[in-house]
């Protein structure tokens, strides 16, 4: 999982200039598979371009600068969808993502707006899928999926066999006799599967607090869901955003088909709901500030806790700037995508929840 301390680290020691790089790696793309792939046509013409651009006084880190990123990438052989890349002359940051990138370029202030979008739009999440006898636990991230634990009911733990089986019974369930035994043996492996239940949702619990993940789906037939849901913490319940109906032993690209889009719309109607909360406290006199000017204008106050603004960033400059304004400042950044972004747009194209509200504000 990629981590935001990360790219603070890289922002906080790499000196500019910086060559940031993006580039669509994906060895699927029918383009990526010819000799010379697409991404290295584009890359060569882009450090063409930029190289024509050069200061005179920076030819000699840009010449490091490049150097170092044909070096690394001359014999590179994609294992990921997308590659972002950090050059400075002192050092080099690289980050492989799953998921698809647009090609992009800048020299100077690090670039790092699709990096945070692609950070904040693939949440982390864990995926049980359970069914009466096993389970299987994955973490999903950027659009990638592994396998990170399994477990089966252990129905041989109890002597079941021989307190229901009559003397000399010849199959394994053949000889349970009707009435109490019948009753005390189906009573046994319901309160053992329960048991298992419970393990299950203890296993959830254990693996979200290992990978600091929030969000949950859960998986298999309806009745097992809803058993283990039930047996997990408010906290953790509250956090499953969807259910998918599957059997347990599917791959896991089918798994991933299936809860990706799950995800997504979990994203946007979190957005919708963050965004309706700021715009009301905006037009209410509170604790919000919408458009650009209002939320510029807190910003150099120092009273944004919270930034939100529509992806893309259609403006150049703002997609340079506001990124690195928020690392440096350790403020939240939530962007925005599909209809609470057209919304943003047409209330301003920014939007801030704010620490506190000057008198002004609410008059």
């Amino acid at each position: 999982m990629i981590e935001i301390e990360a790219l603070q680290s890289m922002l906080e020691t790499a000196e500019e200039p910086i060559l940031s790089l993006y580039l669509n790696v994906d060895p699927a793309l029918q383009e990526n598979q010819a000799q010379n792939p697409a991404w290295r046509i584009w890359l060569k013409n882009t450090l063409r371009e930029i190289e024509a651009q050069v200061l005179d006084d920076q030819r000699a880190g840009w010449q490091a600068i490049r150097e170092q990123v044909e070096a690394r990438l001359d014999d590179y052989r994609p294992d990921a969808k997308g590659l972002a890349l950090f050059t400075s002359a002192s050092r080099q940051d690289e980050f492989a993502l799953p998921v698809s990138l647009e090609n992009q370029a800048a020299f100077g202030a690090p670039l790092i707006a699709q990096l945070m979008w692609a950070i904040d739009e693939y949440e982390p999440y864990l995926i049980a899928l359970v069914d009466k006898e096993n389970a299987r636990f994955f973490s999903a991230y950027l659009g990638s999926i592994d396998l990170q634990d399994q477990m089966a009911i252990d129905l041989d733990e109890y002597d079941f066999l021989e307190m229901t089986l009559n003397p000399g019974s010849g199959g394994v369930f053949s000889g349970v006799t009707e009435g109490s035994n019948r009753d005390s043996f189906e009573a046994m492996i319901d309160e053992h599967r329960a048991r298992f239940f419970r393990e299950v949702a203890a296993r959830i619990e254990a693996l979200a607090a290992r990978h600091d993940i929030e969000r949950v789906i859960l998986g298999g037939l309806e009745g097992n869901v809803s058993a283990v849901q039930s047996e997990l913490s408010q906290r953790l319940a509250d956090r499953v955003v969807g259910m998918i109906n599957t059997r347990v032993n599917v791959s896991a690209s089918e798994i991933l088909a299936n809860a990706l889009p799950l995800a997504l719309d979990y994203e946007r109607e979190q957005e919708s709901e963050l965004l309706r909360q700021v715009i009301d406290l905006a037009k209410s006199g509170g604790r919000g500030a919408l458009g650009y000017r209002d939320v510029m204008e807190a910003l150099e106050q120092q009273r944004v806790e919270l930034l939100i603004a529509p992806w893309p960033l259609a403006d150049e400059s703002l997609a340079q700037e506001l990124p690195l304004r928020v690392m440096q400042s350790g403020i939240q950044f939530e962007l925005i995508y599909g209809e609470a972004a057209e919304t943003l747009i047409n209330e301003g194209g920014l939007a801030a929840r704010l620490y506190y509200a000057l008198p002004s504000d609410s008059s």
